[in-house]
């Protein structure tokens, strides 16, 4: 019994010895962008032999491959490191956060829903355009601004002067 627990131990240690150390990297990670700020997901995924870096899967970006070097992945000789716990993504201007794919469901859903609000309130700035005096349109502008989803860009709502 002793043996066999031997075998077995010594067998899952080589096992995770021979794995791919880069395995470690595939997830989803989250990060803001820098030059608008906007939160992003960016994936590492692992397709036949191959590595594969999305830089935004929300927004579908292109895949590009990456290199498999002797201190892990990298793309154009910049290296892709990860922190000590695996959580923390490093590439370039990346500083990323590692997501689950739950994460992942629920911000889509929440674009997806703001994108429907975004569409009915731009409706209802259309339909109170001309209805409206200049200091009723004012009031109603400044009143829609904190029911205006994130990324949502209304049409014809500006102040009247």
């Amino acid at each position: 019994m002793k043996i066999k627990l031997m075998v077995i131990a010594v067998l899952a240690f080589g096992i995770t010895a021979c794995s791919d150390s880069n395995e470690s990297a595939v997830g989803l990670y989250k990060y803001s962008h820098n030059l608008s700020g906007t939160e992003k997901i960016a994936e590492i995924k692992k397709d036949g032999d191959a590595y594969l870096f999305v830089e935004d899967v929300i927004r579908k970006s292109n895949a590009i491959a990456l290199a498999e070097t002797a201190d892990g992945l990298s793309y154009d000789n910049m290296p892709l490191k990860l922190s000590e716990n695996g959580d923390a993504l490093y590439f370039g201007p990346i500083n990323g956060t590692r997501v689950d794919s739950q994460y992942l469901a629920e911000r889509l859903v929440t674009i997806e829903n703001n994108e429907k609000a975004c569409v009915q309130l731009q409706d209802e700035v259309d339909q109170n355009d001309k209805s409206m005096n200049k200091e009723q349109w004012n009031e109603y502008v400044k009143s829609i601004r904190d029911k205006k989803p994130d990324d949502c860009h209304i049409i014809g709502a500006g102040m009247r002067w």
